[in-house]
């Protein structure tokens, strides 16, 4: 399902980085604060969204 979300999120011309998918227990705070942290950092490096400049 994740494969096929990636490739209509490309269909729409929006660059397949912008999204993820990872799987983290409830019991694991700092996992997921490490991973969302990490995702921030990755989509701030790439910039402005290309549907704000299309809109």
């Amino acid at each position: 399902m994740f494969n096929l979300t990636k490739e209509l999120v490309r269909t729409l011309g929006i660059p397949p980085e912008r999204i993820r998918l990872e799987w983290v227990s409830s019991s694991e705070g700092v996992r997921f604060a490490e991973v969302i942290r990490d995702f921030t950092e990755q989509v701030r490096a790439l910039g402005p969204s290309p549907l704000r400049e299309a809109a």
